[in-house]
């Protein structure tokens, strides 16, 4: 599972964060098919390794454990060792190498941030 987390910066005294989660088929050239995307939307008033790692127990709980790895940027975790996170997560953690996880980190990203934007749109609105 490719994951992201958008709004990892303080806004209104508040956290806005969107966790994207997406499941492919993946070569190393390439993504070969989507399985399954799935979002989360958390507002805490703190941003430690604790919330970001519950926060992604939850998104796995959520999305199903159907999945072998959670790759990721190296910094979803506050650049903490991914044996460490893989350890606490009991999860593989690995970091993009091929053009075909490259990818699906973008395709986490842009669900997460495009999901981030609407719902900040949509409460400028209410």
């Amino acid at each position: 599972m490719a994951i992201d987390i958008s709004g990892r910066h303080h806004e209104n005294d508040i956290f806005f964060r969107v966790y994207a989660g997406v499941l492919v088929e993946i070569k190393a050239d390439r993504i070969v098919h989507v399985e399954k995307i799935d979002v989360m939307v958390k507002e805490e008033e703190t941003q430690k390794l604790r919330d970001i790692v519950k926060e992604v127990k939850e998104l796995i709980d959520k999305v199903g454990d159907e999945f072998d790895y959670i790759l990721c940027e190296r910094g979803e975790f506050f650049n903490i060792s991914k044996d460490i996170i893989s350890a606490i997560l009991k999860k593989e953690v690995i970091f993009p190498k091929t053009r075909g996880e490259l990818e699906a980190i973008n395709i986490a990203h842009h669900v997460s941030y495009s999901v981030r934007k609407l719902l900040i749109e949509e409460k400028r609105k209410s």
